[in-house]
C-alpha cells in the first residue's frame, strides 16, 4: 500500500477518533432515565476512538518514513503527528482502550451519582489529551492543555460532597494551573524570537544565552508540576485518591506522559542546543524524586497514596533518563545518550502499562473492601484472584523484575550510567556516575519493597477486617481489562527487541542533531549490544515448562498435605498478629527518620476494669516533609501579604484615581526610558 493511501487512511482513524470521543461527550445531554444506556454507549465511543488513535501510530510506525502527517481538521496545518507525538499516542490509546473498558463495570458504582457527567467528562479528557499531543501551534497546544487541565479537575472533584475530595481537587486546579502559567512564559520567551507560534516557526527561533535559559527554567518548572517531580509532587499523593479509580489510572498512565512529551518538545527543538546545567538540574531533580517517590510510598497504608507515590518515584526515573541523555548530548558522546533517551521511552511506555494495571486492581480491592487501606485487606488472593494475580504480575513490574515491562528501561537508564565515566573521564562525570547509581539503587530497593507488602499486607494472609472476608471478584469488564494490562506488561518485557528498536529510532531522529544521527550506532537490546538480550521463542517454551511443573507440584499433590493450626506458644493466632503495613515498613522507617520525622502519640484510655491495665492508643503520622518545609510556611506568607494589600482597598474612588494616574506615570516613564 502507498504512502498516501496510508496518509489518508490514517487522516479517517483521526477523524473517527474525534467524531467517537464527541459521541461520548453527547451522551451527558441523554435525560436520567437513560443513565445505564449513556453510559454503556459512551464508554463504547471510549474504546472505539482511542482503539482509533493505536491504530493510527502502529499505522504511522509501519509507514518508516516518520515524515510529518499532516491532519486536516478545523483549519489546515494546526493538527498534525510526527514520531515524537506518534509515540505518546500510541500510550495514550492503548490506555484509553483498557480504562474505558474498565469503567464499563467499575462506573457502575456511580448509577445515580451523575455518572452521565462522568462518562462525557471522561470522553472529553481523552479527546483533550490527544489534541495536547497533535497540535502544531503554541495556540492548539495550550488550548488544549488548558481544557485538559480543567477537565481533570472536574473529574476528580466528582464526588465532590465528601469534604477531602474537593480540598484535594482545588489544590490540583492550583497547582495545576500554576504550571501552566510557567508554560505560557516558555512560549512567549521562545514566540519573541520566532516568526511565528507553529511549531515549525518556533524550531527556528534564535535566543539568546539569558532568554534560553529563562525559557528552559519556565518550561521545565510547568511540565515538572504537571509531572509530579519533587517538590512539585504535593497535589499527586491527594488527587489520585479522591478520583474515581479509572480517573487515577489514565491521570498517572497517560496524563503525566503528556509532561514528558510537552518538555521533549521543548528541549529538542524550540530552545536549540541543550546546555550542560540544563541536563544536570534534570538528572539530579529527576534522581531525588525518584528516591522520595519510593521512600514515601514505602511508609503509606493508603493504597492508592501508596501508588501515587509510586508514580512521583517513576516519573523521577524518567526525568533521570531525559537529564543523563541532555548531560551526554553536550558532551557529543551520541550512542549513550541515546541510550538515555530511549530509556526515558521505553520506561514511559512501559509505566503507563503497568501503573494502569495497578490503580485498576487498587480500584477493585477499595471498592470490594470498602476501604483504601492496606490494614483492611488481606487474604483477597483467595477471594478476588483474578485481581490478585493482576496485582502480582503489576508489582512484579513495579519492582523491576526481568522478563517485566518495568524492568526494561531501569536497566537501560543504570547502563547507561555505568557508561558516562567510561566515554567521558572527568571528575563532574564519574561524581555524577557514582551519585546516579547510588539514588537509582536505593530508589530501586525501595520500590522493590514496596510492592513486596503492598501485595503480601493486600493480598495474603487472613482478611483484617469484615467487608474483606466478603470480599467478591470484579465484574468481567474490569478483569478483561486487567488481563489486557498483564497481557502487555510480559510482552514489553520478553518480547522487548522490537519495541525498543522502534523507541531508538524515535530517539534519534528527534534527539540527535542532524549531522549525528548517521552515528546512532548500536542497535540497543540486541546480542551485539552487550546489555542485555534473550529469545522470545525459547523462553517463552521454558516458561511454559516451568509453569506445567509448578502446577503438578502445587496442584496434583493436594492430597498429601495437612492443615493444623499454626503453632504460636500454645495460644491461637489472631488477627491482629499479622504483620501490618506499619510493622512491615518499620525498619525502613526507622533506617529514615531523620529524614521523615515521624509523630508517635500514645493516648492512654480510660480503664476497663479495675484491677487490669489500661488500654492504649498508639497513633503514626508520616508527614509530607516537603509540605510542611515548605508549602506551609509559603501559604502563611501569602496571607500576610494578602492582608497587607487589604489596606489599599479603602473603598475611596478618589484614591482609586489616585492609583491609576500612578500607573500612568509608571508607564509612560517606562516607555520614555
Amino acid at each position: 500500500m502507498g504512502m498516501n493511501k496510508l496518509a489518508i487512511i490514517d487522516g479517517y482513524l483521526f477523524k473517527a477518533a474525534l467524531l467517537c470521543y464527541i459521541l461520548g461527550v453527547s451522551a451527558v445531554l441523554l435525560p436520567k432515565r437513560r443513565q445505564l444506556f449513556a453510559h454503556y454507549f459512551s464508554m463504547t465511543m471510549g474504546i472505539i476512538g482511542s482503539a482509533a488513535i493505536m491504530l493510527l501510530s502502529i499505522s504511522y510506525f509501519h509507514r518508516q518514513d516518520f515524515s510529518l502527517l499532516k491532519l486536516t481538521f478545523i483549519g489546515s496545518n494546526l493538527y498534525a503527528v510526527d514520531s515524537w507525538s506518534a509515540f505518546f499516542l500510541m500510550i495514550t490509546g492503548f490506555g484509553g482502550v483498557i480504562t474505558s473498558l474498565y469503567s464499563v463495570g467499575y462506573s457502575l458504582n456511580y448509577v445515580g451519582k451523575r455518572i452521565r457527567v462522568l462518562a462525557g467528562l471522561w470522553n472529553l479528557f481523552l479527546l483533550s489529551m490527544v489534541m495536547v499531543l497533535t497540535g502544531r501551534s503554541a495556540f492548539t497546544f495550550l488550548f488544549a492543555w488548558e481544557i485538559m487541565a480543567i477537565v481533570s479537575f472536574l473529574l476528580v472533584n466528582h464526588e465532590s460532597e465528601h469534604k477531602q475530595t474537593w480540598q484535594a481537587a482545588y489544590q490540583y486546579l492550583v497547582m495545576t494551573h500554576i504550571g501552566t502559567g510557567a508554560i505560557m512564559i516558555a512560549f512567549f520567551i521562545v514566540g519573541s524570537a520566532s516568526a511565528g507560534l507553529g511549531f515549525h516557526e518556533l524550531n527556528n527561533s534564535v535566543l539568546s544565552g539569558f532568554n534560553r535559559d529563562a525559557a528552559f527554567l519556565a518550561a521545565f518548572l510547568g511540565f515538572a508540576l504537571k509531572a509530579g517531580l519533587v517538590p512539585l509532587h504535593v497535589w499527586l499523593p491527594n488527587a489520585h485518591p479522591a478520583a474515581p479509580s479509572h480517573v487515577s489510572a489514565i491521570m498517572s498512565g497517560v496524563m503525566l506522559k503528556i509532561a514528558v512529551y510537552g518538555f521533549g518538545r521543548f528541549i529538542f527543538g524550540f530552545l536549540g542546543p541543550v546546555e550542560f546545567s540544563w541536563g544536570l538540574a534534570v538528572f539530579i531533580v529527576g534522581l531525588i524524586s525518584a528516591f522520595f517517590g519510593a521512600l514515601y510510598a514505602q511508609m503509606e497504608n493508603d493504597v492508592k497514596r501508596i501508588l501515587a507515590y509510586s508514580s512521583v518515584e517513576n516519573m523521577g526515573i524518567i526525568f533521570a533518563a531525559l537529564g543523563l541523555g541532555m548531560l551526554l548530548l553536550t558532551r557529543q558522546h551520541y550512542m549513550p545518550a541515546i541510550l538515555g533517551f530511549t530509556a526515558a521511552l521505553i520506561h514511559s511506555l512501559n509505566h503507563s502499562v503497568m501503573k494502569t494495571l495497578m490503580f485498576m486492581a487498587a480500584g477493585a480491592v477499595s471498592h470490594a473492601v470498602g476501604d483504601k487501606s492496606l490494614e483492611k485487606m488481606g487474604g483477597l488472593a483467595k477471594r478476588m484472584p483474578w485481581t490478585a494475580f493482576a496485582a502480582l504480575c503489576a508489582s512484579l513490574s513495579l519492582a523491576s523484575l526481568p522478563l517485566t515491562g518495568g524492568f526494561v528501561g531501569e536497566w537501560l537508564l543504570l547502563n547507561a550510567i555505568v557508561l558516562m565515566p567510561q566515554n567521558d573521564g572527568g571528575s563532574q562525570i564519574r561524581i555524577l556516575a557514582a551519585f546516579g547509581i547510588i539514588m537509582l539503587g536505593l530508589s530501586g530497593a525501595l520500590g522493590f519493597g514496596c510492592f513486596v507488602r503492598f501485595f503480601g499486607v493486600g493480598f495474603l494472609g487472613r482478611p483484617r477486617s469484615h467487608r474483606a472476608e466478603n470480599a467478591h471478584e470484579s465484574p468481567f469488564s474490569m478483569i478483561a481489562a486487567m488481563l489486557c494490562g498483564v497481557f502487555m506488561v510480559f510482552l514489553a518485557g520478553i518480547a522487548a527487541q522490537p519495541i525498543v528498536a522502534i523507541v531508538q529510532e524515535v530517539a534519534v531522529r528527534n534527539a540527535l542533531p542532524a549531522v549525528a544521527v548517521g552515528e546512532g550506532g548500536l542497535a540497543l537490546w540486541t546480542d551485539a549490544s552487550g546489555l542485555l538480550a534473550y529469545e522470545p521463542a525459547i523462553l517463552f517454551v521454558v516458561l511454559a515448562v516451568v509453569g506445567l511443573l509448578l502446577w503438578l507440584v502445587a496442584f496434583r499433590g493436594l492430597k498429601t498435605r495437612q492443615s493444623t493450626t499454626t503453632w504460636n506458644c500454645g495460644t491461637c493466632p489472631q488477627l491482629k498478629q499479622q504483620y501490618s503495613g506499619t510493622g512491615f515498613s518499620k525498619p525502613v522507617r526507622r533506617a529514615f527518620d531523620f529524614l521523615l520525622k515521624p509523630r508517635r502519640e500514645v493516648v492512654f484510655l480510660q480503664k476497663e476494669h479495675k484491677y487490669f491495665g489500661r488500654n492504649m492508643l498508639f497513633t503514626l503520622t508520616i508527614p509530607d516533609r516537603f509540605t510542611e518545609k515548605l508549602y506551609i510556611p509559603l501559604q502563611h506568607r501569602l496571607v500576610k501579604i494578602a492582608s497587607l494589600l487589604r489596606r489599599i482597598q479603602t473603598g475611596s474612588v478618589r484614591m482609586y484615581v489616585a492609583y491609576v494616574l500612578a500607573a500612568m506615570v509608571g508607564v509612560l516613564i517606562w516607555g520614555a526610558l
